[in-house]
């Protein structure tokens, strides 16, 4: 498949725009094929490090200590939980549901990595949405900046896989080559790489769907 191929896809999804009152995000659906699914070694999970970032209102929430929150708000953070906010959260489930339902990442310091499975693992777990480390003395803001431009490709027992590639207002050659790394990536952990893909289709959150092809 072209880039070109690519770029023309993503022109076609946005030719015939209608008004919206939010910026629609742009997704890539992915239709496995002769790949089973019931055995867990044939699942996985990815963080796509994309060339172009979303250009869209990314929520990471950071889990740790007095001095690493203080960090994590000096770099703009704004989701934080301590040990002991998880603690009051974790008595009232509807509470970290909802809280859940608004993070798109979670990272935690190591020393609390345990704790966080243990009280919310049972409700982060089916969201896809455990946290991952964050080092000892970490750059809080180069996570920020990393985790706006990852897209996340989660293979479980369904097999079609949806993940964002970018937004409306993005240029189209950003939004392709964001595209490009993420079917790449894809392929790649696949064991007959291409030949494991049924068919791509890409559409905007309220758009028709439009196949690439393989």
């Amino acid at each position: 498949m072209s880039e070109q191929a690519i770029v023309d896809a993503v022109k076609q999804i946005k030719s015939t725009p209608k008004q919206r009152k939010f910026i629609e995000s742009i997704d890539l659906a992915v239709a496995l094929r002769d790949v089973d699914l019931k055995d867990p070694s044939k699942r996985f999970r990815l963080e796509v490090l994309l060339p172009h970032a979303l250009n869209k209102t990314m929520n990471l929430c950071i889990i740790g200590d007095a001095d690493v929150i203080n960090r994590a708000k000096e770099a703009g953070v704004k989701y934080t939980l301590t040990e002991d906010e998880i603690d009051l959260m974790i008595r009232n489930p509807k509470e970290v549901k909802s809280y859940i339902k608004k993070i798109d990442y979670f990272l935690a310091i190591p020393q609390l990595m345990a704790v966080v499975g243990k009280s919310m693992g049972r409700f982060l777990g089916p969201a896809g949405k455990m946290p991952s480390v964050l080092p000892p003395n970490a750059n809080i803001e180069d996570f920020v900046f990393r985790y706006s431009r990852i897209a996340r490709v989660r293979v479980r027992q369904n097999p079609v896989v949806h993940c964002r590639v970018g937004t409306f207002n993005m240029e189209d050659e950003h939004i392709a080559a964001n595209i490009r790394v993420v079917i790449n990536e894809i392929e790649n952990k696949l064991e007959q790489g291409s030949n494991n893909i049924k068919h791509y289709h890409i559409k905007t959150t309220m758009g028709s769907s439009v196949k690439l092809g393989v």
